[in-house]
Formats: C-alpha cells, structure tokens, sequence
C-alpha cells in the first residue's frame, strides 16, 4: 500500500483588539460571553506575570552586578500591573 503525503501549511494568528471593539464583532449574549472569558483570561495572565516576576525579588544590596544583564525594578512591574488591571 503506498500512501503519498503532500505538505501543507498552517497559519495561526492573532491580534489585540479593544474590548469595545470584540463586543461590536460578536453577536447578543456570545459577546457579553466572548468579552467577560477574555477579560478574565487576561486578569489571570496578569496575575501570574506579576506572581512570577515577584518570585525574583530581591533587595538593591543582593543584587550581583551582572554588566551582561538588564534589570527591572519590581516597582515598575507593580505599576504597569496596576494600570492593566484598572482598565
């Protein structure tokens, strides 16, 4: 038995878009739905960004000087956290 295998191609994308304008794109009930899952997904993508970027914590004196390395300050993380979140 001799099967041929042709190659296909896939394409998945994305985008982000207001939630206004997801509302606008959905239908009755399915948008209020579409919009609450995503918000949520989103809340809880926060949630973890800003779990996980906390678990590297430390003080201005535990930091090891590391030339090759950029450093965040966990205050800027917390402040763009909390502009995401009270939109």
């Amino acid at each position: 038995m001799n099967i041929v295998l042709t190659p296909s191609v896939a394409q998945i994308g994305s985008s982000v878009e207001l939630s206004g304008s997801l509302a606008q794109t959905c239908v009755g009930d399915a948008a209020v739905s579409a919009v609450d899952s995503f918000t949520q997904l989103t809340r809880k993508m926060l949630d973890g960004f800003d779990g996980f970027a906390s678990s590297f914590d430390v003080s201005q004196a535990q930091v090891t000087p590391s030339p090759s390395e950029m450093f965040i300050p966990t205050n800027v993380v917390l402040k763009w956290y909390e502009t995401c979140k009270d939109d």
